[in-house]
Formats: structure tokens, C-alpha cells, sequence
């Protein structure tokens, strides 16, 4: 299951050919289209709720809307965007609604673009990667918020390759353009059509090329760091020679209660919430300019709908386990897990009743879930991801001056980091938000003012935090696997088992889950050997993929204190103990005033 790494160099840009899929039929994931009407468990949120979630634009674009719904795969059998076609990357469909008029799946979304030449863009939006389906015995039950099983390296090695047969073929494109246009087109509209098409497919093909990972991820990871810095250092900046692998993949994490957290991220390198979905949304194809100095950081980011995401991710509630569906939890086991977990699990892992943050250390009073920074050589997982994180160094080209204090080159970090900030500074100077809404959108991370600094500073990340694995709360865990931040380990029994107990290599991509172990099935015996032969083999000799570490507590746990331990895990959630939800315990939010309003003002990037 090699990826090819032959390309072509054209016109500048990297080009993979268009017969290269890079993925043998035979070991990637080929998801199902679903049939079962899916279920919904209590987790806060009504119809109305989800398809805010699923299908409001956040400023991606991956291509001309009209475009996309007229591709074709790259055998020419059907739409790039037929539902049957999107379901074989775990993409999950959800029908057409009032957002989503033309069926795609849950986090493709219509973007409006009124910079552009095209009125509409389709983009992906956080959903895409945080919403996931898990059966049992035929049921399917959505999870909000929850890691999806998405094949990102298949979706764009297989969009690649469709963009250019289409480009390739003169009858294929002239479906496309009577598509595009809504009718038989002249020649000259098909010619005109066709250039515009060349350079667009220049750029995303090579842009598509930059995110592909030397081995394929398989489904549910991505390195989404590595990805963001090529585009930004890369694509935006305008600096091939800032290119690097795309090479420590790390598994989607859960959403529920991330508002509430002191930090994010698997390393604790993020607070603010919208600078993180800025982040994000530059990732999934979002646009900024960081060469033009007359529009220097204008970004397609859409500030109101991130912070909108934000505010309804915090009523989302973990899930609760459903033992209607996947059996009954063993309570008189579960309390036994309880205590056992609290013993020894729980001086990393934050769970209810929480533990906040000190009121003292924020300018507004205001709590958050406390998480814990491990650092990689202690907790002993996979280093690849953290070490990417400070080997890498990037070249600030024009951005030295401005950005830099006149360096040439500056950590891949830190240039991800504050390149991202200047471009959330200037979508909020373009949004004219006012002081208080600018720490409203930052979620109150701010530092109370001290010494001869009269305003709050934002939290900043330690630089112990790059080289740290963020422990956080547990709770909904069971509907989350794989586990560990590289997705190593199937399931939690196995996860609380010494290494050596581990398994080696397992398949991942089946929905159904195996509830005593609590994660999904993935072995020989578990699946059939046509099962196995549609979903993705995980080797954890290959590096990145290490199953090593977290090896706690030191004297192993016995099996049958295990499996206590995972009814305690089915069991809990945010109320446990507290007598409300955690999001609700925080509190309210309050206005800084130092006197004046222009002192009140915040500072979001403090040199």
C-alpha cells in the first residue's frame, strides 16, 4: 500500500499524474453507504441545533460549488459528489436541508465568495471531522462532535485525480461544462471554462499534493499541523523551499466540552478558541494573503460563524453510553472502576467533578477545565507528532520584518502560530468587533493585567507545551477510538494493558463497536475476511504509528480490573457529582474595565 511519490513538474507547480492513485484497492477503507436511519442520543442538541453544525460556512474553499457537483470520479462512472461516491472515504451523509440543499455530506458546506469570480465555494467545515456514526447489530447511532472515521489521504488522493481526467478528457469536460453552465455550451464558453479550470486545477492539485503523507493515514487521522504550515508557509507565503513531509498523522479528536478547556490541541499549544478555528479553517482549504502588502492577512475566515461554532459546541454534551443498543453497564463494576481509575489514572486525567483553573490567574474571574501537559518522554507514546512540532524551521521571507523582529527563518511553530494571529488581527479589524467582543471570541483566556501593563494578555502557550502530550478529561471516551494521539492503540482493555500486550496490527474503519473491550472491531476473529479486505490495515512498526508509552500504572492492572475500569468510562459524564453539567458550573461571563476604554483594549499578540 505504497503511495507513489512520482510527480510532474509543470508550469512551477507540482503535479501528481492523473493515473496515480497511490492507494491498492485492496488495503483501503470502502465504506458503505449507510441505509439504517440513524439515531440520536441526548447530547443538547435538536434537528435545528445539528444542521447549524453540519452545513454553516466557516470561509473554506476547496473549489467552485457549480464545479464540484459537476465532477466527475476519475473513472468517469458518476459524480465526484454522489452520496454512494463520498461514503467510500467515511464521509457521512445527512440528506438535503435548508443548508445543504444539494445533498453533500455532513461538514461540506456552501461557502459564499463575494471576492470572487465564483458566487459560491464548496468548503468543509469542522463537522466534517467531528461527527462520526458507530453501530451495533445493525443500529446506527450518530455522535456528535465525536473523531470521524474519514480517509482524508484517499479523499484528496482521489479528488487529485479526478480534477485532472477531467481535465484530460475533451468529452468528460464537455459533460462538465454543459453542467457548469447549464447548457450546451459554445465552443468559446467551453474554451473559456477550460482555461479558467487549467489554473484552478494547477493550484489545488498541488495544493493536494503538499497534504499528502508519504503513507497513507488511513481513516481517522490526519497531521493536521504539518498540513496548515505547508499551506501557509507554502501556498500563501509563496516559499516552495518551506515545504515539508507530511508525517506524524494524528487522530481527529473529540469536541465535547473543548470550550471549556484551559487548552486544546493533542500538545497544549492553543487557548483561544478563535484563534484555533481560524487555524482550522485555513487548514481545510481557507484563504489568506501574505504577500499582496496592500492586502496583507485579508483571509476568506468568516469570524461571526466561528465564534457562533464555539458557542454551540459548548452546549454540546458528551454521549451518553446507550445501553438499549450496546448492553447494560454493570453499575456495582463501574463503581469499582471508579475507584480504581481515581487511584490510578485520574492525578492526569481530569474527571467529574472537575477540577478548574484558579479565578486568580484570569482577568475575568472565570474557571476552565483544567487538562495536564505530559511530557513525550514521560508518558512514552509515539514521539513523531512533537517532534515535528520543534524540528521545524520555516523561512519568513517578507514576513521577517513585520512579523519576525527581521529574522530570515523562525520555528514552524511559532510561524504557525502568529501567522495565524495576524490573520485572526486583521479578520477582526475588518469586523470592527468592539473590545468586549474581542474577548468574548477568545473565550476570556486572558491573563490579568500586572505591573506597568494595564491590559490583559492573552494565555500563551509554555515551551515545555510543544514537546507535551495534553491529558484531558475522559468522559464519552467509549465513542472515540482508536486511542492514543496517533490512533495506536484499538481499544481502551488493550489501552490499559501493558505494551507488549498490545496489539501489533489491527484493521480500522468498521463502525461496530465491541463493547467489552470499548472500541471498534478490528481483529481477525472480530471481522470477515471480505470485512477486512474494505478497511485499513494498521502497522504499528511504521513510524508515527509506535503503540509504545502509556504504560500506567507501574504495577499492571489485572484483566478483570480492566474491564472495572471500562464500565466506569461507559458510565460517567459531565454532571457526575457536581449536580449540574460542567458547562454550566462555569461562570458567567464578566466585562474588564480598567477605567478607560481605550486601557480595556486587548492584546492578542504581545511581542
Amino acid at each position: 500500500m505504497n503511495l507513489r511519490k512520482n510527480h510532474l513538474i509543470s508550469s512551477g507547480r507540482r503535479l501528481i499524474s492523473a493515473g496515480m492513485l497511490g492507494l491498492s484497492i485492496a488495503m483501503v477503507p470502502c465504506f458503505a453507504q449507510e441505509k439504517e436511519p440513524v439515531q440520536y442520543l441526548d447530547q443538547g442538541w435538536d434537528d435545528a441545533m445539528r444542521e447549524l453544525y453540519y452545513f454553516t460556512p466557516q470561509g473554506s474553499r476547496l473549489m467552485p460549488y457549480s464545479w464540484f457537483l459537476a465532477l466527475e470520479t476519475a473513472a468517469g462512472e458518476t459524480r465526484f459528489s454522489d452520496p454512494a461516491n463520498m461514503a467510500r472515504y467515511g464521509w457521512l451523509n445527512h440528506g438535503r436541508a435548508k443548508l445543504n440543499p444539494d445533498n453533500l455530506p455532513i461538514g461540506f458546506t456552501k461557502e459564499p465568495a463575494n471576492d470572487s469570480a465564483e458566487k459560491y465555494w464548496v468548503g468543509m467545515t469542522c463537522s466534517a471531522c467531528h461527527t462520526n456514526d458507530i453501530q451495533a447489530k445493525g443500529k446506527r447511532i450518530r455522535i456528535d462532535g465525536g473523531p470521524a472515521l474519514a480517509d482524508f489521504t484517499l479523499f484528496i488522493t482521489e479528488l487529485s485525480a479526478a480534477v485532472q481526467a477531467n481535465l484530460n478528457d475533451q468529452t468528460r469536460f464537455g459533460r462538465f461544462a454543459a453542467n457548469v453552465l447549464g447548457h450546451d455550451p459554445t465552443p468559446t464558453e467551453t474554451a473559456q471554462l477550460r482555461t479558467a479550470y487549467r489554473t484552478f486545477a494547477a493550484e489545488l492539485v498541488g495544493n493536494l499534493w503538499m497534504r499528502t503523507p508519504h503513507r497513507p493515514s488511513g481513516p481517522g487521522r490526519v497531521d493536521a499541523l504539518n498540513q496548515i504550515t505547508n499551506a501557509l508557509a507554502v501556498t500563501n507565503l509563496g516559499v516552495p523551499e518551506n515545504l515539508r513531509p507530511v508525517s506524524a498523522p494524528v487522530s481527529f479528536p473529540f469536541v465535547w466540552l473543548a470550550p471549556h478547556l484551559d487548552w486544546v490541541q493533542w500538545a497544549p499549544v492553543a487557548s483561544s478558541p478563535i484563534a484555533r478555528n481560524v487555524g482550522e479553517t485555513l487548514g481545510v482549504f481557507g484563504k489568506a494573503e501574505f504577500k499582496d502588502p496592500n492586502n496583507l492577512f485579508h483571509s476568506s475566515v468568516m469570524l461571526k460563524q466561528l465564534h457562533e461554532m464555539e458557542e454551540w459546541l459548548a452546549t454540546l454534551k458528551s454521549p451518553p453510553w446507550p445501553e438499549k443498543h450496546f448492553g447494560k453497564v454493570n453499575r456495582k463494576l463501574a463503581k469499582r472502576g471508579r475507584e480504581l481509575f481515581d487511584k490510578s489514572c485520574r492525578g492526569c486525567h481530569n474527571m467529574p467533578p472537575f477540577d478548574y483553573t484558579a479565578k486568580e490567574i484570569n482577568a475575568f474571574g472565570k474557571q476552565f477545565i483544567k487538562t495536564q501537559p505530559i511530557q513525550i518522554t514521560k508518558v512514552g507514546t509515539d514521539s513523531q507528532y512533537t517532534h515535528s512540532l520543534i524540528s521545524r524551521i520555516t523561512a519568513t521571507s517578507n514576513l521577517g520584518p513585520l512579523l519576525f523582529q527581521n529574522e530570515s527563518v523562525t520555528p514552524g511553530a511559532n510561524f504557525f502560530l502568529t501567522t495565524v494571529g495576524a490573520t485572526l488581527k486583521k479578520a477582526i479589524e475588518d469586523a470592527k468587533l468592539t473590545p468586549q467582543e474581542i474577548f468574548e471570541y477568545n473565550g476570556y483566556r486572558f491573563y490579568p493585567p500586572s505591573g506597568d501593563d494595564p491590559v490583559p494578555q492573552i494565555w500563551k502557550p509554555s515551551p515545555e507545551a510543544l514537546t507535551a502530550i495534553k491529558a484531558s478529561p475522559l468522559v464519552g471516551i467509549w465513542a472515540t477510538g482508536p486511542f492514543l494521539h496517533n490512533g495506536s492503540v484499538p481499544n481502551i482493555y488493550e489501552l490499559l494493558s501493558p505494551p507488549n500486550e498490545r496489539s501489533k496490527t489491527f484493521w480500522v474503519g468498521s463502525r461496530e463497536i465491541d463493547p467489552v473491550k470499548l472500541g471498534y472491531k478490528s481483529t481477525k476473529n472480530q471481522l470477515t475476511a471480505k470485512e477486512r479486505s474494505q478497511l485499513f490495515l494498521y502497522d504499528t512498526s511504521l513510524p508515527g504509528n509506535h503503540n509504545s508509552g502509556h504504560a500506567f500504572p507501574k504495577k499492571a492492572l489485572s484483566p478483570k480490573d480492566r474491564l472495572a475500569i471500562i464500565e466506569y468510562l461507559k458510565d460517567v459524564r459531565e454532571d457526575a457529582g457536581q449536580g449540574d453539567s460542567a458547562a454550566s458550573t462555569l461562570p458567567a461571563a464578566a466585562k474588564y474595565s480598567s477605567g478607560s476604554e481605550k486601557s480595556s483594549q486587548p492584546v492578542t499578540d504581545k511581542k
